[in-house]
């Protein structure tokens, strides 16, 4: 299994090649031995090596600490304009939800190297921003500690397009196991999915027919996850993530060829709420006599529609498909019978 923990010598020190791009000053070894989890005399020895070939590093001091600045042809000069800076701002904090997380981090990274090309006073400002937005969370946000590795090597197979041997513990607790072709990454509800299709053999992955089943996965199920370096996939050239979540309600896909129509009926107390917003790329309103509101849309899954709807309490009524009413019926049925 794939672990940082594991990185050869090289690697630690493409790293930390990586870690020193786009720092003008420069970065302390003390940071660089935190973010890479390694020790400053590591990292001094992993910074003579790449002097040693051919990268051109100076050691420099920065707030009264040891740092090194990798020298580079040339900087990108972008102007960043104030608001521009509130709108990255912003959006890093919706990224707070995967703290801890490789795309947290290189988030905060992002941050860092846009910071050290500010002045002083624009530091100063920028810091100040914090606290003109806030990102509060719905629904609670999953813990992601001690998966970091597993999300390394899922990124690595979604970015790399790489085969990805897998453990996976589905919500029934049963395991699976075998190999993966990540496809996408998706955010959901503050949590991280896989959609991708299951392969037979590493090999594959080079021919994955059109038409290829495929299916979502949550990350902090998986138990191991190790991409295979030499066992490149190729995407089905009809694959369009877009193409294929337009007919889902959240992130259920499926394969099946008969959409849903789905009728669902609001009160008059939230029709005005329900009018605001946008539920489903097909919806549609019709305006009852009673100031009611009736929403109409297809989907491809009926699985996510139950709890939202039951999530309206006594605000919203199912009435088609007939499976939907009787799915959200049996489900209140049993939350009644929970409280007998």
């Amino acid at each position: 299994m794939y672990k940082r923990g594991d990185l050869n010598h090289i690697s630690r020190a493409l790293r930390v090649l990586d870690e020193l791009r786009g720092f003008r000053r420069g970065r302390r070894l003390s940071e660089l031995a935190t973010q890479l989890q390694s020790s400053e005399r590591t990292i001094r020895r992993d910074v003579a090596d790449l002097r040693s070939a051919g990268f051109e590093i100076e050691s420099v001091s920065i707030a009264g600490r040891a740092g090194a600045r990798l020298v580079e042809k040339t900087y990108s000069n972008i102007s960043v304009t104030r608001r521009e800076r509130y709108t990255l701002l912003a959006i890093a904090s919706l990224f707070d939800v995967l703290r801890g997380t490789p795309l947290w981090e290189d988030v905060s990274s992002l941050q860092r190297k846009l910071e050290q090309r500010m002045t002083p006073e624009e530091r100063a400002e920028h810091a100040s921003l914090g606290d003109r937005f806030a990102y509060v969370p719905d629904g609670g946000t999953k813990a992601y500690e001690g998966k970091e590795d597993l999300l390394d090597a899922l990124l690595t197979g979604v970015l790399s397009r790489r085969v990805v041997r897998f453990v996976y513990r589905d919500a029934r607790g049963r395991e699976r196991q075998g190999y993966l072709a990540p496809y996408t990454m998706l955010l959901y509800k503050h949590g991280l999915y896989v959609v991708g299709c299951r392969l037979e053999t590493p090999a594959d992955g080079k021919a994955i027919a059109p038409g290829t089943p495929i299916a979502v996965y949550a990350l902090e199920r998986f138990t191991e996850a190790e991409h295979l370096r030499s066992a490149p996939f190729t995407a089905p050239p009809d694959f369009r993530i877009t193409e294929i979540l337009n007919g889902a309600f959240g992130i259920h896909v499926t394969t099946d060829d008969a959409p849903h129509r789905v009728v669902i009926e609001f009160s008059a107390e939230k029709a005005a709420f329900v009018r605001a917003r946008v539920w489903h790329p097909t919806q549609t309103f019709e305006e009852l006599d009673d100031r009611r509101v009736r929403l109409t849309f297809t989907c491809a899954s009926l699985i996510p529609v139950v709890s939202w709807v039951l999530e309206w309490g006594p605000h919203a009524r199912a009435v088609e498909p007939p499976a939907l009413v009787a799915e959200i019926v049996a489900e209140l049925d049993a939350a009644r019978r929970a409280y007998a």
